[in-house]
């Protein structure tokens, strides 16, 4: 059963004639993680044994665990990044429900000058980086955000970056790792991580040798960010997939499936839970593949190919499939249901032109500030 908080209304007066049952604190615990965050935050001012309890890292993991595997998708939320600002759609409204409207998020600082782009989303916590390399860390469902320090480069310009964040679960850190680029011509790069814990940034071991740019952003997977890699150019063609794991920070090469003739286009990307391809083939159809099994290759699946056949668009990202089997494709400015048992593409009335980056998030209580308690921070 799914809470809303509203079932239990509580008010606690000198005078009532009411006698609230004592109820067991384990089944207060069990109760309260069903609860959704917003009457949660409400929840803190009850008592100061509620605000320990929901402040606490122990129920905010709990909490945080059933709001992800919830089957119908009820606290997550899909988000279109902009420029400078993002919309958001609840996922079963778009999945399950024949309206879905949508809500703005503004940056959380104030009105930013320049445009921003979403590095990733992690347990309900959002990266967003702005064309001058400034980061900040962001919970939308709790209001809280954190602005990064800086990398310092030994560069004197910097022409290209790219970031990528993740969670390492051995060390309970979110970490962002940046390639920071001198020249578009060379491969001359600097790479440093970014520890939450720590509140720093560290230098860490350059790209492999033979490695060129990354393309993109970083694709969370299996504890390891994992980019596209092209030795040439800046281009999709002829590309392939590295890795560094948040743990021990070392490199690695994934082995990619073998591709048709006549696919390219290669990009990143993730499907539920999995790292994913989707190859754009001649502007005829998207494929796109799966690993099912993380590092092993013979995993990797062609799991279906969506014709462009009656659409005109030139460009189609495959991002998520529900428990139906049923998968979100985002076009150029429409976003599609697409059910692979019958090849059929059902509008979801979401229309937005001029979008550049799409994430979905969970809503949760993880804050930025790891060790402070749940009190909502407004933004500037």
């Amino acid at each position: 059963m799914e809470f809303t908080g509203d079932e239990y209304p509580l008010t606690l007066r000198q005078d009532s004639i009411l006698t609230i049952p004592i109820l067991p604190a384990e089944l207060v615990t069990e109760i309260l993680s069903k609860v959704r965050v917003k009457p949660l935050l409400r929840f803190t001012c009850v008592s100061k044994s509620w605000l320990a309890l929901i402040s606490g890292q122990e129920f905010i993991k709990s909490h945080l665990n059933l709001s992800a595997n919830n089957k119908d998708n009820t606290h997550h939320r899909l988000i279109l990044n902009f420029g400078r600002y993002l919309k958001q759609w609840s996922l079963k409204s778009l999945l399950y429900e024949s309206v879905t409207e949508a809500s703005t998020l503004y940056y959380p600082m104030k009105i930013p000058k320049r445009s921003f782009r979403i590095v990733g989303s992690v347990n309900g916590l959002i990266c967003l980086a702005d064309s001058s390399k400034d980061l900040v860390l962001w919970n939308p469902s709790i209001r809280k955000y954190k602005k990064l320090p800086n990398f310092k480069t030994n560069f004197w310009d910097v022409s290209w970056f790219v970031y990528g964040f993740g969670y390492d679960e051995f060390r309970d850190d979110y970490k962002v790792v940046g390639c920071f680029y001198y020249d578009y011509s060379s491969f001359d790069v600097e790479v440093g991580i970014y520890s939450l814990k720590s509140d720093s940034w560290k230098s860490i071991c350059s790209l492999p040798d033979g490695m060129g740019f990354l393309i993109e952003l970083g694709k969370f997977v299996n504890g390891k960010l994992h980019w596209v890699n092209n030795i040439n150019d800046y281009s999709y063609e002829g590309c392939n997939i590295i890795s560094i794991d948040l743990v021990d920070e070392k490199w690695e090469t994934v082995e990619q499936p073998s591709y048709e003739e006549g696919d390219i286009d290669l990009q990143l990307g993730l499907f539920g839970s999995d790292l994913s391809i989707y190859i754009n083939n001649e502007g005829k159809h998207v494929s796109v593949w799966v690993m099912k099994e993380y590092g092993v290759r013979e995993s990797w699946t062609k799991m279906f190919t969506i014709k462009y056949a009656d659409y005109s668009y030139s460009y189609a990202q495959p991002f998520f499939m529900s428990n139906k089997g049923e998968v979100v494709v985002a076009f150029d400015e429409t976003f599609m249901i697409y059910n692979p048992n019958d090849d059929s593409l059902t509008p979801t009335g979401i229309h937005s032109d001029g979008w550049q980056y799409t994430e979905i998030y969970v809503k949760s209580l993880v804050s930025p500030f790891p060790t402070d308690e749940l009190m909502i921070q407004e933004s500037d």
